[in-house]
């Protein structure tokens, strides 16, 4: 299929997306060395033609896919989490699905009878979101970044999170905890989005919850996470239900229209996945 030129009048989000994310990756960047190989049943976004594609309701990969003039003849299907959206694949009732590389290594996708068929060329920033007006806490988290990727901290955090041991981690201690004073700061988070935010019997875990943690250890606040779904993430935050909300949120020129966004913290790739050939 070859596809329509875009409108004019598409929001620039689309124009980006589509024109970066047709190409496959090279496959050189470390969330993806370590995917299985496999014989790939789609090998392009124009093979999904004519096929269900299940993405997660209100994510990027959502506008992309939804856009009706580059892909007239995909059906999309939407999920509330990464984990239904699997499920639904290894069930046979959607065909493929397109979610964040990461969190197919998390979710060890053999062991679900499917594997990766391609990853998409590009990727996005991950940063946290805050409201417009709040630009004081924005500049706390920005000094907050610098001074976790100054020291190590950053990357001896994602290494934690995404290692094979997924399964076992936790939270490493912060005795510090105890003593914050400030008023609690309220995020809104992902319940199932592994290994970024999830939620064990034990309480909130994942790196980004960690990484929050410290934040408030870092500006002296107590943290408290509310998990949401990823389409009613930035809602909270409008309706000030949420000082900030650290969702592995990518950033995009649409939303940057409405949310202030912090440096990033991390950069995403996406990749297609389906049911694993014999």
């Amino acid at each position: 299929m070859k596809y329509k030129q875009l409108h004019i009048f598409h929001q620039a989000i689309l124009l980006l997306m589509a024109a970066s994310f047709i190409a496959l990756s090279a496959c050189q960047n470390a969330q993806t060395e370590d995917v299985p190989a496999t014989v790939a049943a789609y090998s392009t976004l124009e093979d999904l033609d004519g096929h269900t594609v299940g993405v997660v309701a209100g994510s990027t990969m959502d506008m992309m896919m939804g856009d009706t003039v580059n892909f007239p003849n995909i059906s999309l299907v939407r999920f509330q989490t990464p984990s239904e959206l699997i499920n639904s694949v290894e069930n046979g009732e959607t065909d493929c699905g397109i979610v964040d590389t990461i969190q197919l290594l998390a979710h060890k996708l053999p062991k679900h009878g499917l594997a990766v068929d391609f990853t998409l060329s590009g990727g996005f920033d991950v940063a946290a979101a805050f409201n417009l007006s709040d630009t004081k806490l924005r500049d706390q988290f920005n000094d907050f970044i610098i001074h976790v990727k100054s020291d190590g901290t950053l990357d001896s955090m994602l290494a934690h999170w995404t290692s094979e041991r997924i399964d076992t981690v936790d939270l490493p201690p912060l005795p510090e905890l105890e003593e914050l004073k400030g008023h609690p700061l309220e995020v809104a988070t992902l319940s199932d989005n592994m290994p970024f935010s999830f939620y064990r019997k034990n309480g909130w875990i994942g790196f980004e919850i960690e990484l929050i943690t410290k934040f408030g250890v870092f500006i002296n606040r107590p943290v408290h996470f509310s998990g949401y779904n990823f389409d009613e993430v930035l809602p909270a935050l409008w309706a000030h239900k949420a000082d900030m909300v650290a969702a592995n949120l990518f950033i995009t020129p649409d939303r940057s229209k409405r949310v202030l966004y912090s440096n990033p913290y991390y950069f995403c790739k996406t990749s297609c996945f389906s049911k694993a050939k014999e």
